[in-house]
């Protein structure tokens, strides 16, 4: 499967997209920030970097740029929680401009974890269709729910 950088300063987010990645199949690698995520990169091949936008130190959208820069062929995955653009809105769309500068996907938070799957494994050149992504959420649920209960 997939090797795959998550980018994000908050350990839930980090620890949570691991777990579902994992459990895929996929073997992830954890970064607290944007300049550890750049040093990982820069040490290790992967095939996708999840990236969240707003991190403290180097943010996303400069990880986006380095990244793009020492590795070109790796897509990224751009995450934010921030509020977005709507048609009456004043603010800038943060996610379309995570892509214009080099981002290959993005994903508002809260995302689903289909979403997720269907996201990073499409982007890994693995798609997947809507019954086994179903499938594989619902499994991923009852676990961690199962887990929860055991705790």
């Amino acid at each position: 499967m997939a090797r795959i950088l998550v980018i994000d300063d908050e350990v839930a987010v980090r620890n949570t997209i691991r777990l579902i990645l994992e459990h895929r199949g996929h073997h992830v690698v954890v970064a607290e920030g944007g300049q550890r995520g750049v040093d990982a990169i820069e040490a290790y091949a992967f095939d996708a970097v999840i990236v969240d936008i707003f991190m403290p130190g180097l943010d996303g959208f400069q990880t986006i740029k380095i990244l793009r820069q020492s590795a070109p062929k790796v897509a990224i995955i751009a995450v934010s929680g921030y509020a977005f653009r709507q048609a009456s809105w004043p603010v800038p769309d943060f996610l379309k401009m995570a892509c214009d500068l080099g981002a290959t996907r993005c994903l508002r938070k809260p995302f689903k974890t289909r979403e997720l799957i269907e996201v990073v494994e499409m982007s890994c050149g693995a798609p997947m269709y809507g019954q086994e992504i179903a499938r594989a959420s619902e499994v991923f649920a009852l676990e961690c729910a199962h887990s929860l209960s055991q705790a």
